[in-house]
């Protein structure tokens, strides 16, 4: 031991301490023990170590000083540690250098000091190096478990050694004589012992301290099962073995099947998967027995912390068991998905069915629930805390087994419909058992009573318990047991209980939420009960006609939880609210956001439990909403007196928007890229005929004319009070969220299949519709003109006017009758021409121009609108005014875009007669209105006659393009003029007509020609920030290089190139060369450095992937400088861990390859630098192809291989030999040349050129070969 304790304190040869770190103790001692475990440790120091520093303190030697054994100091535990895990590492990394004899040998020491046979009396080895001894003991093992298979590398001869002879021999005659060996591989041998500690511990008439020592050998011995099945499906904590995965895909399965491939195995008759199982289950059963014998079950036995560590570890392996991934290439072994699973276990669970009898089994489900309740911790106070932990922490592994047997999912394991829906009962009413204990605990004890950590972790594995049965079995199966009713009328008691002690706990804390304690597990916990809630009310079963009873029951038990779950919600985000205005406190951008998303989710779930029962959640809304609204009522009245934002206004503001965040979710959905649609549930809920049905639909009514009133009553004292403090923006936007979606769905339906009765007839009426119509335009047209700078409430406006504009030409027409849409289009065009800082000269001039009746201060207010809003308001008023049947809209429109382009060609008239200088700030910004409205304008795609637009803004493109000679330098102008000219080409290049092409075609040139001037030579690349918002920020800073790639995209599909190849005078080429030009000019800027952007990488490579693979001939004809760094940017594509990043680069590089086969294109850069071909080659193969990353872009790599090794079969062939002789091993290098024979034959190598169906199926014959190729490859390089 001092010779290794010399060895950690003298720093490694030609060894530097970190960059920036002290050289110490500590640091001198990791780097010496990494040194001497990757040196092989010769000198056998760390297994000498850890047999002397057991033996001086008594562990192991003559049987009479095990008695007098001594315990170990920290660092003397710290070393053990170290040196059993050294000689893990050691031995599996030199395998073959060592005898098989002293491999076993050390493999049986280390399992018999792992299970505490050399503990003596009181005293225990430390479980961190007990653990440790049992992980080297479960590595050597597996190591050893497919000894006599093909290809097992562990059959060699070793030539003695006299240090190892030494060794065994002290260890197996000196140190432990008594030491249990096997003497076979197969595991046989080990199961028969290990199955001896398990069940020993449950022997009758056995003293207290040899009892106890046999519990903990069990509990050891099922912890070491538990590592010896985490070795074999390669977990986390597995050790390395230097060995190729095709050893480990073999144990993987060797382990799982046994002998049933008799040519892989040479094990005994049953799986050692199986055997373990039936380990794990017989000790289980001994433990619950044990547990509830009549004559044991009493404190001794509940409170004995031996007997429920050992429980605990057996229930532990019994999980680690059902976790286990079937298939012989399954979980960390398999990589052709392309990922592996993180915690290797999905959420359902699907067993073979030879397990059957062993898990489908109600009568060990029922005790194993029996043995739960015993093991609780409940509300005791009165037991020690080591004591509590340990019962707290065996309950908590039987609730996770419990979970888990839960999720077994339909198969061959039921024997049918009956036997699953038996299964589910059992679970089902074992856990409601366990809940409604809870409940009465608490109950009876009060809620003053403090909630315990044990309590908090019950209550959430046992809902997520129900949420896994109601996900796994769903409705049908579960609508059908006794325990139906009971199952709901838990949930909603358990959610009420849980609601009404969050609320208590805010209460107490009076919305200091960072100051509550236990909030969070009870948030967790109404979150599964509430997923639970979805996943039932979802279920497509409950439209069925037989389905009745089990709808009736979800209405009438589980829907009330909806009005405990509104009040309690609504009410602690008041209490909030009151405090964080209280303290003058504010929630941070990122953490809002956070909360934002998280309520989004809770309430859709929320929303959905409340549709179970439409009729009673709206009546609970509605009387909820008659206490806050004349209060709200009552808050707007006294605007206008400049008193400040108290406490109390806040919170009131707070619950008048959750209430409408709830109303919004209850009545709508999210139909982003969908038709808007009325909720199934509530069309149901008002159907006529019946008193409900009308009830229901009054009650919506209601609720829509109480929302209307309350945004009315807000917006008028907006347009008098703008800046009054007790008028909330927040609110403002809320409302107008909800008016859009509601709008979207209810009024004037666009479906079809909609039948004109009950909900759908209500507002489906120009009568019924024009007032709600006229309502959203003059909201938004009072929050245009006062609250203009508030962004969120314009976002909101706007996209409540577009959703409704897109709804069809009989909504278009009612906003066109709306004199609050009119009015939103006359201050359209009389603030087309005035910039923000417009004198009040220049607006009266402009009022005069257009007429109406608006006030000057309306003008000013919309005028102060930032430019993206004013274009986003052109865009709903170039929509909602394109009907062209209509006079009245064809006028209005031709006044809107009158005004953007009068306006726009008095300022190129004033740059080009030099009248106006372009520097002059005045200039900047009416510039930069105009880029902008055009914008809005492009934006308007979805009008009636879409065409429209480009005979509007064709004539205006070179002057807008023009405008970059001017602007070139200034980023805000440069990104707007790129920004609109991308959507102008994304929008509108389907239907552009030839003269259009010709002006899209030169005007991008003349764009892209100024842009690249002045940004592809002075623009400097940033490093990139570490910060995540530093990252985003930066991002944001390189748009407009996004916005000109994206142009390049656009300009280069197919139908723009099609279109203008079959209009006369315009040739493809002329067409292509401009997105070559732009291509030439970005290359210089695409550095890795710029690459790690994640959209601007995808776009990039999108762009280049196009054009490599469609226009080869033109890339390999590019300067070298811009070819090699066109080239470079594939070459680290390829790799990239975007898949569709990958997949460009390599469809971009087989490209290039196969046009240098076809037209030696790339001659004249070959003759510039000969390695060319032989460097992508070489990358491809090392970087991609050798690589795990491989199986998401097999097909590509496979395509780019093939043009490649066509080129120069011999030089490929002499690259292939130079990478075979980096693996060193001569048995690698034979494997891989023999894989690359078969991969690459001379007869597909010529052919690789051909077209038609030879060519294609020389590519469909290589694409099989590759795959093959690659997993031969992969099964012996890639280690583990």
């Amino acid at each position: 031991m001092e010779q290794l304790q010399q060895v950690l304190s003298t720093p490694p040869p030609n060894w530097q301490p970190p960059l920036g770190a002290p050289s110490n103790a500590i640091t001198i001692l990791h780097a010496s023990l990494e040194h001497l475990r990757n040196t092989g440790d010769e000198q056998y120091l760390f297994l000498r170590a850890t047999l002397e520093l057991l033996t001086n303190h008594g562990f192991l030697g003559a049987a009479d000083s095990a008695n007098n054994a001594s315990p170990l100091s920290g660092d003397e535990e710290q070393l053990l540690f170290h040196c059993v895990t050294g000689v893990r590492h050691v031995m599996l990394f030199r395998w073959e250098y060592f005898q098989p004899s002293f491999r076993s040998c050390v493999r049986d020491c280390l399992l018999a000091i792992g299970l505490g046979c050399c503990n003596a009396g009181s005293v225990v080895l430390p479980r961190t190096f007990t653990m440790a001894c049992l992980s080297g003991a479960a590595s050597f093992w597996k190591r050893s478990w497919s000894a006599g298979a093909p290809n097992d590398t562990s059959i060699t001869q070793v030539q003695q050694d006299s240090q190892q002879n030494y060794l065994e021999s002290l260890m197996t005659t000196n140190l432990m004589p008594s030491m249990q060996r096997f003497n076979t591989t197969d595991g046989q041998d080990l199961f028969s012992y290990l199955n001896n500690l398990l069940v020993s511990p449950f022997e009758q008439s056995l003293q207290p301290v040899e009892l106890m020592r046999r519990q903990y050998t069990g509990a050891m011995a099922a912890s070491f099962l538990s590592l010896l099945v985490g070795e074999f499906t390669g977990g986390n904590s597995s050790a390395r073995y230097n060995l190729p995965i095709e050893f480990h895909r073999l144990c993987h399965q060797v382990f799982e099947n046994g002998n049933e491939e008799a040519s892989l195995s040479a094990n005994g008759s049953k799986s050692g998967l199986d055997t373990t199982l039936q380990l794990s289950m017989g000790a289980l059963s001994s433990f619950v027995g044990f547990m509830l014998n009549t004559e044991s079950n009493n404190n001794n036995a509940i409170n004995n912390e031996s007997l429920l560590d050992m429980g605990t570890s057996t229930v532990s392996l019994t999980f680690d068991i059902l976790s286990w991934e079937f298939g012989a290439s399954s979980g960390k072994w398999d990589f052709s998905n392309g990922s592996t699973k993180k915690d290797g276990s999905s959420v359902l669970l699907r067993p073979p069915q030879r397990w059957r009898e062993t898990l489908i089994n109600p009568e060990f489900l029922g005790a194993m629930f029996r043995v739960y309740t015993a093991v609780r911790v409940g509300n005791q106070n009165s037991l020690p805390r080591s004591l509590e932990e340990k019962r707290g922490r065996m309950a908590h592994q039987l609730r996770q087994l419990l979970l888990q047997l839960s999720s077994i999912a339909g198969g061959t394991i039921f024997a049918g419909e009956n036997e699953r829906g038996a299964y589910a009962g059992f679970l089902l009413e074992g856990c409601l058992d366990a809940l409604e204990t809870i409940l009465t605990e608490n109950q009876q004890q009060g809620l003053s009573t403090e909630e315990s950590d044990f309590m908090c972790a019950e209550v959430i594995d046992l809902v997520t318990m129900l949420n896994r049965l109601a996900t796994n079995f769903r409705v049908q199966t579960l609508s059908q047991l006794p325990s139906f009713p009971r199952f709901l009328s838990a949930m909603a008691m358990v959610g009420k209980w849980l609601l009404e002690g969050s609320l208590s706990e805010c209460e107490r804390v009076q919305g200091d939420i960072e100051c509550s304690e236990g909030l969070g597990w009870k948030y967790e916990a109404v979150s599964q009960i509430l997923q639970c809630s979805e996943a039932m009310s979802d279920d497509y079963w409950l439209v069925s006609g037989d389905a009745q009873t089990a709808s009736d029951n979800l209405a009438n038990v589980l829907a009330p939880l909806y009005g405990h779950y509104i009040a309690c919600r609504v009410r602690m985000s008041s209490l909030e609210e009151h405090y964080l205005t209280q303290q003058g406190e504010d929630l941070d951008e990122i953490r809002e956001m956070i909360w934002e998303f998280g309520v989004e989710e809770e309430m859709v779930s929320a929303a959905s439990l409340g549709r179970l029962n439409i009729s009673a959640s709206l009546s609970t809304m509605a009387g909820m909403f008659q206490q806050c609204v004349p209060r709200l009522m009552s808050l707007f009245e006294g605007a206008g007196k400049g008193s400040d934002m108290t406490a109390e206004m806040a919170a009131l503001l707070e619950e008048a928007r959750m209430l409408i965040l709830c109303a919004c979710h209850l009545l709508t959905d999210e139909c982003e890229g969908e038709t808007p649609s009325i909720p199934d549930a509530v069309c149901n809920a008002c159907q006529l005929g019946s008193s409900s049905g009308n009830d229901c639909l009054a009650s919506i009514a209601n609720l829509i004319e109480l929302l209307r009133s309350v945004a009315e009553a807000q917006a008028m004292k907006v347009s008098a009070y703008p800046t009054e403090s007790s008028l909330s923006p927040l609110l403002a936007k809320t409302l107008m969220w909800f008016f859009r979606r509601w709008n979207a769905a209810y009024v004037l339906p666009m479906s079809d299949d909609y039948h004109r009765e009950g909900i759908f007839a209500r507002w489906s009426t120009p009568e019924s519709a024009s007032p709600i119509i006229s309502f959203c335009a003059t909201l938004s047209l009072i929050y245009f003109c006062n609250w203009p700078q508030e962004k969120e409430v314009q976002d909101e406006s706007t996209a409540l006017l577009l959703i409704l504009a897109k709804k069809g030409p009989f909504v278009r027409q009612l906003m066109m009758v709306s004199p609050s849409f009119q009015q939103i289009a006359v201050l359209h065009s009389i603030c087309a021409s005035l910039r923000h800082n417009a004198p009040q000269s220049e607006i009266l001039v402009s009022m005069s121009s257009f007429g109406g009746n608006l006030s000057v201060e309306a003008v000013k207010g919309y005028q102060r609108l930032p430019y993206v809003d004013r274009a986003r308001v052109l865009t709903c008023l170039v929509v909602g005014c394109s009907d062209m049947d209509n006079d009245k809209s064809n006028a209005v429109l031709d006044s809107c875009l009158k005004a953007v382009s009068n306006h726009f060609w008095a300022l190129c008239e004033a740059l080009s007669n030099k009248q106006a200088k372009a520097t002059d700030i005045n200039v900047q910004e009416s510039a930069c209105l105009s880029i902008l409205l055009y914008g809005g304008i492009v934006c308007a795609s979805e009008m009636s006659e879409p065409e429209r637009v480009p005979h509007f803004v064709t004539p205006y493109l070179p002057h807008l393009s023009g405008l970059m000679t001017y602007y070139a330098a200034d980023l805000t102008i440069c990104e707007a003029l790129l920004k609109l000219f991308r959507d102008y080409a994304e929008r509108y290049l389907a239907m552009l007509d030839r003269d259009q092409c010709i002006s899209l075609f030169t005007s991008s040139a003349s764009l892209l020609k100024h842009y690249s001037e002045q940004h592809c030579q002075n623009r400097v690349i940033h490093k990139r920030s570490e910060a995540l918002e530093g990252e985003f920020e930066e991002e944001q800073s390189y748009q407009d290089i996004l916005c000109a790639i994206q142009l390049l995209i656009h300009l280069g599909t197919k139908d723009f190139t099609d279109l203008c190849n079959s209009s006369k005078g315009v040739e493809t080429g002329q067409i292509t060369d401009v997105i070559f030009f732009g291509l030439q000019q970005i290359l210089p800027l695409m550095t890795q450095g710029l690459l790690q952007y994640p959209t601007l990488c995808q776009m990039y490579f999108s762009l280049v992937g196009f054009m490599v693979e469609t226009y080869p001939e033109k890339l390999c004809g590019l300067p070298f400088e811009l070819f090699s760094s066109l080239l470079d940017s594939l070459l680290f594509g390829m790799s990239h861990s975007d898949s569709l990043v990958s997949k460009s680069s390599l469809q971009g590089l087989a490209s290039l390859a196969k046009e240098h086969l076809k037209t030696h294109a790339l001659a004249s850069h070959l003759a510039t630098k000969g390695d060319i071909i032989e460097n992508c080659s070489q990358r491809l193969i090392q970087e991609v192809i050798f690589k795990p990353i491989i199986w998401d872009r097999l097909e590509p790599s496979g395509m780019a291989l093939l043009p490649l090794a066509a080129i120069d079969v011999h030089k490929f062939i002499g690259l292939v030999s130079i990478i075979s002789q980096q693996l060193g091993s001569d048995d690698k290098q034979q494997r891989m040349h023999q894989a690359f024979e078969r991969l690459i034959k001379p007869q597909v190598l010529a052919k690789v050129a051909a077209e038609g169906r030879e060519g294609r199926m020389v590519r469909i014959q290589f694409k099989n070969n590759f795959d093959a190729f690659v997993r031969d490859i992969h099964s012996f390089l890639i280690m583990k």
